[in-house]
């Protein structure tokens, strides 16, 4: 039948339906010929052929008909066999396709009935939970999900059933017994009676995780106490927090899409700030302490740390700054550093910072061939005034008398208060000795001069004793203090109010 019906789809359906008839036709005629001849004794009797003729004609007619009518049953009949095999392929083609997708998409697919029970899974749903296929198809819902135990299936069902699509977000646990965080969406499906829900199951571990870091960065940025300033590859300011507006008194607003110069204070230099660049550049980050200036004007110091971010391209996509105010730790590092070589009531630069200064102008003056002086002085008829007129008028004293030596002596001189009533000055750059004169004497001058404190009349004189530096001998600095002081012990014998210079000799 096929190779006939090929024969056909071959010649082509009407040709054959004529050729076939025209056959037909013929092998009527010759039966009919054969007929008259059978029954006269002649080929072509003529009543016989005119019934033969038209019979045949007649009988090719119907024939022509029924011969249609077959031929086209039949390739109506192949054609549809022909589509039913199609489809069948296309449609095991798209079973296959559609199996093939579902077992590699990341998701799990479960296709469960009323009861909760598994009746499909693919395999991604292997890789999540661990267990086989066939595992699973044993299990239901309620084994995989705490959250869902039988009591809730049928509520749940009816759920889905009613909304049509449901998503929630709930853990299962895998075979290892682990939980872990998912999304489900489930659908409601009816195919030939009977009712399903085919649901695609989201591991959201890493998105929750991330979400979690984000949160927690938020938090942070939010509420750290220290400030955050967030700009562009142009250095535009795109966001700053809550820190930030607390230190500097500019309101988000304020900034946003300024430069965060505007916070600039003019105390660092362009070659601060060209370093500062060169190191964002080279190194990605930069660390130090930079002096800023608030909204109301007051200007700040604060700690810096200022880190790039970059792309995939490695193409600059953020800058980072987060800074502390540190200008009251500075103030109190400063007042200390200060009190660590300061005189407290004086001001003046105490025995620690004469000594490293009196050190530096001995390098320099042996390098130079030049010569430093050391003057000691002490003040006579101190105690005097203290037991007269009390230790604030004491204190008072000394640092007017402080203020007066220094104004006297130049600013590469350094004058050190030493003891209650003894101060020590350090004179450079001397080339002779005899240049020091002028110097002692307007110290004795000024020392000398009447002073009224709280309406009290002071009058009190100076014995200072004066070495020089480099000598014949090389000498430690105290070594060369002693001599000045032993300077100052003669002038005070030699009845005070003048200077005596140390002669190594004696």
């Amino acid at each position: 039948m096929n190779k006939a019906v090929a024969f056909l789809a071959k010649l082509g359906f009407w040709p054959f339906v004529i050729l076939f008839t025209i056959l037909t036709l013929i092998i009527s005629e010759l039966l009919v010929l054969l007929h008259s001849y059978w029954l006269t004794g002649e080929f072509f009797d003529k009543n016989l052929l005119i019934a033969g003729f038209f019979i045949p004609m007649i009988d090719g007619l119907i024939g022509f008909g029924l011969v249609a009518f077959l031929i086209r049953y039949l390739r109506e009949l192949e054609e549809e066999k022909n589509t039913t095999i199609t489809l069948q392929k296309e449609s095991e083609e798209e079973l296959k396709l559609m199996k093939h997708a579902l077992d590699n998409v990341r998701e799990a697919v479960y296709l469960t009935n009323p009861e909760g029970g598994f009746v499909y899974v693919n395999d991604g749903a292997t890789r999540q939970l661990g267990y086989t296929k066939e595992e699973i198809k044993k299990m239901g819902v309620y084994d995989i999900d705490p959250n869902f135990p039988k009591e809730k299936i049928a509520p749940c069902w009816e759920e889905v059933k009613q909304k049509s699509l449901l998503a929630v977000v709930t853990i299962h646990k895998n075979k290892a017994g682990l939980l872990f965080p998912v999304e489900v969406n489930a659908n409601y499906i009816a195919y030939r009676g009977d009712e399903y829900i085919l649901s695609f199951v989201k591991d959201i571990t890493e998105h929750k995780t991330s979400q979690e870091k984000l949160l927690l960065s938020a938090s942070v940025f939010t509420h750290t106490h220290e400030g955050i300033v967030i700009t562009d590859a142009n250095n535009k300011i795109i966001d700053v927090n809550e820190a930030f507006t607390r230190i500097t008194g500019y309101s988000r607003a304020d900034v946003l899409g300024e430069n965060p110069r505007i916070l600039k204070s003019g105390r660092n230099t362009r070659e601060f700030y060209t370093q500062l660049w060169a190191s964002l550049h080279t190194d990605g980050v930069w660390n130090g302490e930079l002096w800023n200036r608030k909204k109301n004007k007051d200007e700040y110091v604060e700690n810096t740390t200022i880190s790039v971010v970059y792309d995939a391209n490695h193409e600059v996509q953020n800058y980072i700054s987060i800074f502390t105010d540190i200008t009251l730790q500075k103030r109190q590092h400063d007042e200390l550093e200060h009190n660590a070589h300061y005189d407290l009531l004086t001001n003046l630069p105490n025995r620690m910072l004469f000594a490293d200064r009196m050190k530096q102008a001995i390098v320099y003056a042996l390098r130079n061939k030049q010569l430093v002086a050391i003057v000691y002085i002490d003040i006579d008829g101190f105690k005097a005034v203290n037991d007269s007129y009390g230790h604030d008028v004491g204190d008072k004293l000394l640092v007017l008398l402080a203020e007066k030596m220094t104004n006297i002596l130049r600013k590469s001189d350094t004058i050190s208060r030493v003891g209650g009533d003894e101060f020590i000055a350090l004179l450079v750059d001397i080339q002779n000795k005899e240049s020091v004169s002028p110097y002692l004497k307007r110290l004795i001058e000024a020392i000398a001069e009447p002073i009224n404190i709280d309406d009290f009349p002071i009058r009190v004189s100076a014995s200072i004793g004066v070495t020089f530096y480099p000598q014949k001998e090389t000498l430690e600095n105290e070594h060369i203090i002693r001599q000045a002081d032993t300077a100052m012990y003669n002038a005070k014998t030699s009845g005070k109010n003048r200077y005596v210079i140390f002669d190594p000799q004696n």
